[in-house]
């Protein structure tokens, strides 16, 4: 009897202990270990300046399988040609370490003035992120650069402060020919200056013209006084279809830069139109003036001058700047001409010419 109740109690537990194993759930299938590949980069940019071109691309964080990257090996850097089978890297270009800079990114700058005028109308770029152990999950996106000649910017440019601008003149070389792309050449002004203004650039674009062999003209008006300005002109090429479209646009060298201090000692035209009229009012005497305002937007004020007699200097009689088009001289006697005239003050103290005069002579 003992046997068959100690031959239950172990089924039974036999049977509690296999209760709980089913319970707790079954394992799942075994998982494979991580390759640890980096994601192929899908960033990356290439800029032609000139006969060299500028790549970058993000430097990726992530494997494959979703974990960090925690070591690399080399970024190898493939240029392709159009007779290439896709995918592959018969050019490297080159084997860098791969480090990502403050900003998680890298870059490389490869120069292709062999392959300008030549039977190859463009080049490809891709980059391939290796491990470690130097395997890779492939290469990234494929950036084109085309083989256009760039245009060489001009010897000098000349930079001349005028009342209301700044002129530029150049002369222009004739431009290059592509012997297998349909190019557009053009000349692009560009601007910098040490004081910039708040939230703009410090080199901005400020004009456009068609390239063409002669000389060129060009005025700034869109600057501010008491600063100091670089202008340089750049040559843009701009790869067209055969349909007309824009396929590509790219720069050339810059040309050495005119400096220029845009200081003002201009001052504004000579106001017109003076008019004096002798009033009185109970035993008050005056003369009114008024002439026509001027337009200069940099405008302070007017300055009004009077003299007694043909021989007497004419003499400021304003204690501060007059802020419209009309003065009355309560400082007048009777039975004395007054001859007056009128200048315009700008900002920085640039005075105009006396105004033709006009007079008024006070009654006994």
């Amino acid at each position: 009897m003992r046997t068959c109740f100690r031959a239950h109690k172990t089924a039974a537990l036999l049977l509690l202990v296999a209760a709980i194993l089913l319970g707790c759930g079954t394992p799942g299938a075994p998982q494979p270990p991580s390759l640890h590949l980096p994601k192929p980069v899908d960033d990356l940019q290439a800029v032609r300046k000139g006969d060299v071109v500028y790549l970058r691309w993000t430097v990726p964080t992530e494997t494959t399988d979703g974990q960090g990257v925690k070591v690399f090996g080399a970024s190898r850097i493939c240029r392709g040609y159009a007779t290439d089978q896709p995918g592959s890297c018969k050019d490297v270009v080159a084997d860098l370490p791969t480090a990502a800079s403050t900003k998680g990114y890298q870059e490389f700058t490869d120069k292709i003035a062999q392959y300008i005028g030549g039977n190859r109308d463009f080049l490809t770029y891709t980059v391939r992120v290796n491990n470690a152990r130097n395997k890779n999950a492939g290469l990234s996106n494929a950036v084109t650069v085309f083989l256009a000649p760039s245009l060489p910017p001009p010897s000098v440019v000349a930079a001349k402060l005028l009342p209301d601008a700044v002129q530029l003149s150049w002369e222009m070389p004739e431009p290059p020919q592509s012997p297998t792309l349909k190019t557009n050449y053009l000349y692009r002004i560009v601007r910098s200056s040490d004081q910039p203004a708040k939230g703009q650039p410090a080199r901005v674009a400020i004009a456009e013209v068609p390239a063409k062999r002669g000389s060129e003209l060009v005025l700034d008006k869109n600057f501010t006084w008491e600063k100091t300005y670089q202008y340089r002109v750049v040559g843009v090429t701009q790869v067209i279809s055969r349909e007309g479209k824009k396929l590509a646009e790219f720069e050339g060298e810059d040309s050495p830069a005119a400096t220029i201090v845009a200081h003002d000692v201009f001052p504004p035209a000579r106001p017109s139109g003076l008019q004096a009229v002798y009033s009185a009012l109970d035993t008050r005497k005056f003369i009114d003036l008024t002439w026509t305002p001027n337009e200069e937007s940099d405008l302070a004020g007017y300055n009004v001058y009077r003299k007694d007699g043909e021989n007497i200097a004419p003499v400021r009689i304003n204690t501060e700047l007059v802020k419209t088009p009309s003065f009355r001289d309560e400082n007048v006697a009777a039975g004395n001409n007054y001859i007056y005239s009128v200048t315009a003050v700008d900002a920085r103290g640039n005075e105009s010419p006396m105004s033709e005069p006009a007079q008024e002579k006070v009654p006994q």
